[in-house]
């Protein structure tokens, strides 16, 4: 299994953070299964059938290659006796993708005047609220023409 420590989670303490969802990899989540797995001394076959899960899906977590379906997280946490929460904390901000950048721009070689933007980060709804008045008003070259 790499060795990936980093997680998404609030520092502990920080005040200002209290409230940001609690995000983890899926080399965490994986650490998460293994070990409540190993406390019930189950195996990933044993586990697999304890949830009705296959056991090539079970191997797919414990290698950190995926996450569960809502379904199969279900089925995990019922089996292990743990919430889901434990397991995968905020299964809905899990299923962004973690190593993606927070801010990512794509300019294209054939159009180097415009760019694609992807923006993941927690900011203020007054702060949303302007980006999207920017992208809004916006207007790409091509566009400027047909307003015309």
């Amino acid at each position: 299994m790499a060795r990936n420590y980093r997680t998404h989670s609030a520092p502990a303490g920080d005040e200002k953070m209290k409230g940001a969802p609690k995000s983890i990899t899926k080399d965490e989540f994986a650490r998460r299964l293994y070990q409540a797995m190993i406390a019930k001394g189950w195996n990933q076959s044993e586990l697999g059938r304890q949830a009705g899960i296959s056991r090539d899906a079970i191997s797919t977590y414990m290698t950190a290659r995926n996450f569960p379906s809502p379904d199969n997280l279900a089925r995990l946490s019922e089996a292990l006796d743990k919430t889901s929460d434990e397991l995968l904390p905020n299964y809905n901000i899990s299923a962004v993708e973690r190593d993606q950048p927070e801010l990512e721009m794509k300019v294209s070689p054939a159009e180097p005047d415009t760019a694609y933007l992807r923006i993941s980060r927690r900011v203020t709804v007054a702060t949303a609220l302007k980006v999207l008045e920017l992208v809004n008003n916006d207007v790409l070259p091509n566009e400027a023409s047909d307003r015309n």
